[in-house]
């Protein structure tokens, strides 16, 4: 079973809208004038109030779409004019209603979610053993949206979603279990999968006005404004302190923590089901918010019997489905060609490479002369990106005894070959 047949909790929030999927919504939606009408509320909305078998009250959807266009102004606030595109639109509505019924009808939201799976089982071969959701379900929830759709925008106000209803719910401590019942979470922290990433989320809490900082470098968390979010790379939670200071113990962190997570998944192996599980450690008696381009590719690397809990894990978690097929009909993808030389003379490929300089030239100088014009499109400069799989041959102290290795080169070998003749030899690439 794929991934996208797996989303209960993704097609609960369509059916709530008189949809069956996100296909029914865009066109209208996408044909829409965005942001904020005179009334404060979005122009989105009176779409979605004309849908045939609509779900859910008229007033409780102006109230939870006045929230989202409050959001939306937040943000223009400290990035300059925004307005959210129909899918973050929908991507933050979702949530909106989702925190919002949870905060105050919990039971309420499970005994429908519930319904739901009990319908689709009947209707759905692939979903006739779909386990039915449990309460601590219904503290996970994750975007499978995919690279340029906005993901750490949603994130930020996913932060604020999640404070509004901590201080406004009728029942704020659904969000996070604690033995006390306090409406309290211990920390805000943001896994990431490597430092550069870690850096880049920083940044751009700062362009938000959100306050954060590296976890290892600030332990209390406390910010001029409230909670600071605590950013930190996976391999620096640990179970055993290192030597040189740079890890955090997760057992010293505790579980009554509201947890971000961007691009989680490492791998399929062991390596993978520990991240996993230092995610959820984190966040067992807390909140997690999860956020991938690759859901779908991670859970199809993985064995059968582990695909099938991770579908399971996954279609109750995705409320969010705009993943690269999504984005690729809307305009937003690239179309490509593949062109295999593998069986090819070097100088074959040098010729290829030198067709694409040759057509990044072009943008670039397209870009110079028009980028005025080009300032409404959001078109930045271009890049040409060459990626290769390869190195080196070695691995470790080994090495590579194989025939075709003694005479291949590598892929960034064979890259700055061919730079080095073109710079070399300008009659040829002339």
């Amino acid at each position: 079973m794929r991934l996208e047949d797996s989303l209960v909790l993704n097609r609960y929030f369509h059916m709530l809208l008189g949809a069956e999927s996100i296909d029914d919504l865009k066109t209208s939606l996408n044909n829409c004038r965005e942001g904020v009408g005179p009334d404060g509320h979005s122009y989105f909305l009176g779409i979605i109030l004309g849908q045939t078998g609509l779900k859910i009250e008229r007033g409780d959807l102006e109230r939870y779409d006045f929230n989202v266009m409050g959001y939306g102004s937040r943000l223009s606030r400290t990035r300059g004019r925004f307005t959210l595109k129909y899918f973050q639109y929908l991507a933050v509505l979702f949530t909106e209603i989702f925190l919002g019924s949870m905060t105050q009808y919990p039971e309420g939201l499970l005994r429908e979610l519930n319904n739901t799976v009990e319908k689709l089982r009947q209707t759905s071969a692939t979903l006739r053993t779909f386990p039915f959701f449990e309460p601590d379900n219904l503290r996970r929830l994750a975007f499978f949206m995919a690279t340029g759709s906005g993901k750490t925008l949603i994130l930020h106000i996913n932060l604020w979603q999640i404070f509004y209803y901590l201080k406004n719910a009728l029942h704020p401590e659904a969000l996070v279990n604690r033995p006390d019942g306090r409406a309290e979470f211990d920390n805000i922290i943001l896994i990431t999968p490597g430092d550069g990433l870690s850096a880049q989320h920083l940044g751009d809490f700062s362009e938000s006005g959100i306050d954060a900082s590296r976890f290892i470098e600030d332990r209390d968390g406390i910010g001029l404004f409230g909670p600071r979010v605590k950013v930190i790379e996976i391999h620096k939670l640990t179970e055993e302190r290192s030597k040189d200071g740079e890890s955090l113990l997760i057992d010293e962190i505790g579980p009554y923590n509201l947890v971000f997570v961007d691009e989680g998944h490492k791998g399929t192996g062991s390596e993978a089901r520990t991240w996993k599980g230092r995610q959820q450690k984190l966040s067992e008696n807390g909140f997690l918010f999860e956020y991938s381009a690759t859901f779908a590719q991670a859970i199809a690397a993985v064995s059968q019997k582990a695909r099938n809990v991770l579908l399971e894990e996954y279609g109750k978690s995705i409320i969010f489905d705009f993943s690269y097929s999504h984005f690729f009909t809307d305009g937003y993808g690239k179309n490509f060609k593949v062109l295999n030389l593998s069986e090819a003379r070097e100088t074959h490929a040098q010729e290829l490479m030198l067709g694409g300089l040759l057509t990044y030239f072009h943008q670039i100088s397209l870009f110079m002369k028009h980028r005025r014009k080009y300032h409404p499109f959001n078109i930045e400069k271009p890049l040409w990106v060459l990626l290769g799989t390869s190195v080196s041959r070695k691995k470790g102290a080994e090495r590579d005894n194989n025939k075709a290795a003694k005479v291949e080169r590598t892929d960034v070998v064979r890259v700055l070959a061919f730079i080095k003749r073109f710079l070399e030899e300008p009659e040829w690439a002339a």
